[in-house]
């Protein structure tokens, strides 16, 4: 990959702080790096952040770049960088202890993130099933509760029942699904 006169001028007036440069370049080479990208990546939302995290360090660090550089060869370089290091960071997963103290982090490999996934489905089906077993209050106060981010006053004025009445029907609405998982 050769620098063409064009690259070498557009760094060179991205250096000087040129946005019409800037804008040409990336107009250039967004689309190509994206399906660069995407050789790296499954994800298009990693492949775009990456894409977009190698322009903005380029325009914000301008006055730094190197005087001569393969502009094809960094860019290509760069967004490979910073693919794989989204992509590694997408998969690593938080742990935390029963005692709330120590958070570890773990990072899984292909075949822990399908158990992981499919234990995760397992949950999400008996949390379901374990839903509609629910009253139709009840279902209403845990919707409130967990999907709105009501408050319990509010809930209880919703629900036409008393402020303690309401606490009352999620904590026991909790025990009897924590009970049937």
């Amino acid at each position: 990959m050769e620098n063409t006169s064009e690259d070498i001028f557009l760094w060179q007036q991205i250096k000087k702080g040129d946005i019409t440069a800037f804008e040409k370049l990336y107009d250039i080479y967004a689309d190509v790096l994206f399906t660069f990208a995407l050789q790296y990546t499954k994800e298009t939302s990693i492949a775009k952040d990456a894409i977009h995290d190698v322009f903005l360090d380029i325009y914000k660090y301008r006055s730094g770049l190197a005087e001569s550089v393969n502009v094809k060869s960094y860019l290509f370089k760069i967004t490979q960088r910073n693919v794989l290091k989204k992509e590694k960071a997408a998969q690593k997963i938080f742990y935390i202890t029963s005692d709330y103290d120590t958070v570890t982090l773990k990072e899984l490999s292909f075949e822990d993130s399908l158990i992981e996934e499919e234990n995760n489905a397992t949950l999400n089906s008996r949390l379901a099933f374990a839903m509609q077993e629910l009253t139709d209050k009840q279902r209403q106060a845990l919707f409130y509760r967990f999907n709105e981010d009501k408050p319990y006053e509010e809930i209880a004025t919703i629900l036409d029942i008393s402020i303690e009445s309401c606490r009352t029907l999620i904590y026991r609405c909790l025990k009897e699904l924590r009970k049937k998982l």
